[in-house]
């Protein structure tokens, strides 16, 4: 039983305490508290009784040192030696209060009283003295609290005292006593007495030492039967089952109430699973589960192997299985381990499967199609902004020109959303990379804004730059496209929504302690602001303002640009609402970009010598190959059209040429494949032309493959002048280095 809550100033040791609840009744509770207030030993409950023990000593010789006085006024020696085996008794018991262990002075109390009891005998011969009828008392103490280690030494000076003791009784020795009187006889029976609570008081301390240890042993018990009962509970809720085999040579199995639960099976069939492995586990799982034992039994150590099994109740179900091999002391192998149903893991994991596999087939196919689709409209794009690039260079009325800029706008329009459906895929699949490179970020910025001029002006807006806070800023390590980009399509957004006003740009620096230097970039106008029920939403793709579908778009643009600010390491915020118009804002943060690691730019196309210079133009599409002629002919270029890769290997077989301009996807042969070959002719005239790639398909992936195909550079469809002539200036410009 536990020990009641200890009364207020309840001291641990204390003897008048100990006497009190002796003589109150309440000795077994005032046990079990101080037991519990002793510490956490397990043989603390014998170490309190045998401070008791001494405790009940120390009154009994206390008493027998007042009788013995008394009976003997003229004897000094019996008193002075009851008094020091009192002092002994005492000292023993005080050790509890400093929760030490008595029975270290137990076993020097017993050597002393024996000893004591010697010189008492040897001053009284021919008569029993009182205190040798205490022997027993003395035995019972040694045999149930003294240390064991000691116990020979005491029986061997126990020994010697009953051996002198009688001889002196017998007058063989020792000083007989001058006369025997009453008192003396009255001692005897006194010592008698005194022996008999002694003795009585060892027996109930031992009573109460195995009340107390069957208690605890009943509380523990009781625990352990709870904590079984929780632990069961908790394994056939988790579905787990655990299983013992102590002698792997024997191959029996001891499986828990709830391995039975989840197999069905007991430990005498389970045991048929060493001999006929098939008959519980699948087929196809057989050798993975024997190969994982084997692996388990050869190393001795712990295995997991997950596997399908035969349940009585519910056909094949998924399990997972963990074991250990253990060497036992006999030198047999134990084998333990669990086993846990994972069937609805298992399904999960292959719905989760299926899921990502559409998904992923489902984010191929959005991919594939957009990308198709991008091909098929920069195609003819491709033949319109070409063609009027080509017009553009002649000279036509002010209705014409009109028309012609009309169809450029369109056309750009049109791009801009086909690019803008790109970069969104990419984006979703996580393929739009980005590059820093040294950037002079005023310059860039300031060039952005200049490019919007003449929309801006169309419109009559005032569009402004503002840098005064980014003064002498130094180049940093950004990705300029990226940058232009964000920029552009903020600036694009803030004049196709102002009717009046102004649109103003500001760029501001600030340089940080540990060498970053933080970036803001603001677009600000005029137009009719954006409410704060739609601040976040419009960040949303294809999500627009309420009222600006009509002004067109596909309302990708700022979904874009933030998602580009947050791949850059920024964000792209809109300021709270503003009364007059909408104020976004572009945070960054970059670093300094070394001084020495100047980029290298080709020759301006001016400086270059491009009279002459023989182009073959390989395109399926006869559109694109008429706009390559009309654009690369004003150049001074001599063209060379072609139709197919086929065609374009027999004429590189017999013409020379200095550049190749080639389409990637073409029917029967693509760009690719083309390539290829015309580098594996070891004849061809043409098997070290550096060769351009024509293509819409300017994905990271695409990009990359092209390079890794032989291809020197590629121009994106729609091809423009600037683009394509910036290409071929840069690949000439380095032909050009390699040949001096």
């Amino acid at each position: 039983m536990p020990p009641r809550p200890l009364p207020p100033g309840h001291r641990l040791g204390s003897a008048r305490a100990v006497l009190a609840a002796l003589f109150s009744g309440s000795l077994r509770q005032h046990f079990y508290s101080d037991v519990a207030q002793f510490g956490s030993d397990p043989d603390a409950a014998r170490q309190v009784a045998a401070g008791y023990v001494c405790l009940a000593m120390t009154v009994l010789l206390m008493m027998g040192a007042v009788a013995t006085f008394l009976a003997y006024p003229i004897s000094q020696i019996a008193p002075l030696i009851f008094l020091l085996d009192t002092g002994v008794a005492y000292l023993a018991f005080s050790r509890i209060a400093r929760r030490r262990d008595p029975r270290r002075v137990i076993d020097l109390f017993i050597s002393l009283y024996f000893m004591t009891a010697m010189i008492v005998q040897y001053n009284q011969s021919t008569i029993v003295a009182p205190i040798v009828v205490t022997f027993p008392v003395m035995a019972a103490i040694a045999a149930l609290f003294q240390r064991p280690h000691m116990r020979s030494l005491t029986i061997a000076i126990g020994a010697v005292a009953v051996g002198v003791c009688l001889t002196s009784a017998l007058g063989l020795i020792g000083t007989p006593p001058s006369q025997v009187t009453a008192a003396r006889t009255a001692m005897v029976f006194a010592g008698l007495f005194a022996s008999s609570v002694a003795l009585s008081c060892v027996a109930i301390m031992e009573i109460l030492v195995r009340d107390y240890t069957h208690d605890q042993l009943k509380q523990t018990n009781d625990a352990f039967g709870d904590s079984a009962s929780r632990a069961s509970t908790a394994l056939e809720s988790a579905r787990v089952g655990l299983w013992d085999v102590p002698d792997a040579a024997s191959r029996r199995f001891h499986v828990t109430d709830s391995f039975r639960a989840i197999t069905g099976y007991t430990s005498e069939e389970f045991d048929q699973i060493f001999g006929n492995a098939g008959k519980f586990v699948h087929p196809d799982d057989v050798k993975a589960l024997r190969d994982a034992f084997a692996i388990g039994a050869e190393r001795m150590s712990r295995i997991r192997v997950d596997f399908r099994m035969l349940t009585k109740a519910r056909g094949y179900r998924w399990f997972s299985a963990r074991a250990r091999y253990l060497p036992n002391p006999d030198g047999t192998t134990r084998i333990s381990g669990s086993l846990q149903d994972i069937n609805v893991v298992k399904a999960a994991e292959e719905t989760l499967r299926a899921s990502r596999d559409q998904a992923r087939a489902a984010n191929k196919a959005k991919s594939d199609f957009i990308g198709v689709m991008s091909h098929e409209v920069r195609t003819p794009l491709n033949a319109i902004l070409g063609g009027v690039e080509v017009l553009k260079r002649g000279r036509h009325d002010g209705e014409t020109s009109e028309m012609i800029s009309l169809i450029d706008d369109a056309g750009r329009g049109l791009l801009a959303i086909v690019n803008d459906l790109l970069d969104v895929t990419r984006i979703d699949a996580g393929k739009l990379e980005i590059a820093n490179e040294p950037l002079d970020l005023t310059s860039a910025v300031t060039r952005t804004v200049e490019f919007w001029g003449p929309q801006a002006r169309e419109k009559g807006l005032d569009l402004s730059i503002d840098c005064s806070e980014a003064a002498n800023l130094p180049m940093l390590m950004l990705d300029a496209g990226r940058v232009r980009q964000i920029v552009g399509n903020l600036l694009s957004n803030a004049i196709k929504f102002t009717d009046s006003g102004s649109v103003k740009a500001r760029l501001s620096a600030f340089a940080r302690d540990d060498d970053r230097i933080d970036i803001a970039i603001s677009v600000i106008d005029t137009g009719p602001g954006v409410p704060d029920a739609v601040a976040e939403s419009i960040f949303s793709a294809f999500e627009q303002a309420p009222g600006n579908s009509s002004r067109g778009g596909a309302g990708l643009g700022l979904f874009i640009s933030r998602r580009l600010a947050q791949m850059i390491g920024g964000d792209l915020t809109l300021e709270p609402a503003r009364t007059n118009g909408a104020h976004f804002r572009l945070t960054l943060s970059a670093t300094r970009a070394d001084p020495s690691a100047a980029k290298i730019t080709p020759h301006d196309v001016g400086a270059l010598n491009w009279q002459g210079l023989r182009i073959l133009c390989v395109d399926d599409n006869d559109k694109n190959r008429r706009i390559a002629e009309l654009l690369l002919g004003k150049l001074g270029l001599d063209v060379t059209l072609c139709a197919s890769g086929a065609e374009a290997l027999d004429i590189c077989a017999v013409r020379a040429f200095d550049l190749i301009l080639m389409d990637i996807v073409m029917p029967d042969m693509d760009g690719l494949e083309t390539l290829r070959r015309l580098r594996d002719d070891a004849h061809s005239l043409n098997r070290a032309t550096p060769a351009i790639a024509l293509t819409a398909k300017v994905a990271q992936d695409d990009i990359a493959s092209y390079f890794k195909g032989g291809f020197a550079g590629v121009s994106p469809k729609p091809v423009t002048v600037a683009g394509l002539v910036s290409e071929i200036s840069r690949i000439l410009t380095i032909r050009s280095r390699q040949d001096a």
